[in-house]
């Protein structure tokens, strides 16, 4: 799969964040996240949402890199929110720990501009060999 074009055409989700991809390569990927009111909470901290949403990316990215099927779905994801996050920008990366046939398995850590762990998480990526996911039932 073709990480950069499904990031720029198959995305809005990503660009409404602001995700910026910085790297990626086999089992790793690693996003930049811009600090933005717009994304905060009261306290004008990160949204865990916000949080949560771009630690998805990041592993999905990173399970991109080696699936050998046709897509893949977030199976499971377990967020630890370790620290409020303010100080951007941010960064997330993801690390595949384990590829299996039909899942792949990806750490992945949130962090402020200072370096400070603000969440880790880890997930599971179902890979389908079959048929791409979309709105449309019948594809």
């Amino acid at each position: 799969m073709d990480v950069h074009k499904i990031l720029q055409h198959e995305e809005p989700f990503l660009k409404f964040l602001g995700l910026k991809l910085l790297e990626v390569r086999e089992g790793f990927a690693k996003l930049e996240l811009e600090y933005k009111e717009e994304l905060t909470r009261r306290g004008k901290v990160l949204h865990g949402g916000v949080i949560m949403s771009s630690i998805d990316y990041a592993g999905g990215i990173a399970t991109i890199t080696v699936n050998d099927g046709v897509d893949q779905v977030t199976q499971e994801l377990k967020v630890n929110f370790l620290e409020p996050m303010y100080k951007g920008p941010f960064t997330v990366e993801a690390n595949v720990v384990r590829r299996g046939r039909t899942a792949v398995v990806v750490e992945i850590k949130f962090t402020d501009s200072e370096g400070r762990l603000g969440a880790i998480a880890l997930g599971t990526w179902y890979i389908l060999r079959e048929k791409r996911v979309t709105g449309n039932r019948e594809a």
